[in-house]
């Protein structure tokens, strides 16, 4: 027992009456009823309080006070109890592993829907700007396509009528060379779309290069990259969500973009755009389901475009379903 003044401790036996706990030493003597004492909850073999109204204590050992209060009938809450037990812990355990899967597969992807839509047009420039400059950088080289084919391809992607096009979006074209990336397009969410030289040179006419450019409108439509930047950057997000500082995002942006896979119902919703697009255009979606092939064709051949269309691949994975979906919608 320790009176809440001094540090002197005082060896006191324990009682329980009546509903009313009996403090009993040689300095010591005491009642009170149990409603009035605040006692701590069990936490393994540690040493419990009783903790009184006048800021006095008493430091008991954990079993006992559990086996003199449970002779009275006090019991411990649930809670205590599942503790305790090996079976409750280990299905709580579970539960909570479970939790952060539907969270994951559920949750996050929901918020970063909400979150990519309230992204403000001046971030996203910001962002897109911060990934332009990393790709410059590190992987991407000035085009060697002449600027007139750069322009034809750029005049006639702009000829293309977007479905439900976006007035805060404008799409443009832009052309560089990359060893590493190889045959490949790259939607940023401003709207830019890189497009690289051994793309252009895979493409056999404009038609099919369109079609291409169409699926990566789609992903920007559709705002597909700050939704992977999001979901991979969650930390940053809640904390972009409760103080609004968007730097951690900004910061985190060009990385994340760059290494982003984008899912296959991601990849349905750019088709599906870049399919209406296509329809209400005029243009063939078979030009469209071609590319898909010739990207997978390259891939699996060792005397083709092996790396940049694995590279492709890794990032917009192209399946015999989605290019049969291609097909079958007309």
């Amino acid at each position: 027992y320790f009176d809440g003044h001094h540090s002197t401790p005082h060896a006191v036996t324990l009682k329980v009456e009546s509903a009313t706990l009996i403090v009993d030493g040689v300095t010591v003597n005491r009642t009170v009823s149990l409603h009035k004492l605040d006692i701590s909850e069990a936490l393994g073999t540690s040493p419990r309080l009783i903790r009184f109204g006048d800021g006095a204590f008493c430091e008991v050992d954990a079993a006992g006070l559990e086996m003199l209060l449970g002779r009275k009938g006090v019991a411990s809450r649930g809670v205590v109890r599942w503790e305790g037990n090996v079976r409750w812990v280990v299905a709580a355990a579970l539960l909570f592993v479970a939790t952060l899967i539907a969270a994951y597969r559920y949750a996050v992807p929901a918020i970063a829907v909400v979150a990519a839509n309230q992204v403000p047009a001046p971030i996203v420039d910001i962002i897109s700007r911060q990934v332009m400059a990393a790709l410059d950088t590190q992987i991407f080289e000035p085009t060697v396509v002449s600027s007139e084919r750069q322009a034809r391809l750029v005049e006639r992607f702009h000829r293309v009528r977007f479905p439900a096009a976006d007035p805060s979006v404008a799409f443009d074209v832009t052309f560089r060379k990359s060893d590493a990336l190889g045959p490949n397009a790259i939607a940023l969410p401003s709207g830019t779309i890189v497009v690289t030289d051994a793309l252009v040179a895979l493409a056999q006419s404009d038609e099919e290069l369109v079609a291409v450019l169409a699926h990566e409108a789609g992903h920007v439509a559709r705002r597909h990259g700050l939704r992977q930047l999001f979901q991979n950057s969650f930390v940053a997000l809640a904390v972009t969500w409760l103080v609004g500082d968007v730097s951690a995002i900004v910061a985190a942006a060009p990385t994340a973009l760059l290494q982003a896979k984008y899912s296959r119902d991601l990849e349905r919703e750019a088709d599906s755009y870049a399919l209406v697009a296509l329809r209400v255009n005029g243009i063939p979606t078979e030009h469209f389901a071609v590319m898909l092939e010739r990207l997978e064709h390259s891939a699996e051949d060792p005397e083709g475009i092996t790396a940049g269309a694995l590279d492709y691949l890794s990032s917009h994975p192209v399946t015999s379903e989605r290019i049969e979906r291609v097909r079958q919608t007309h």
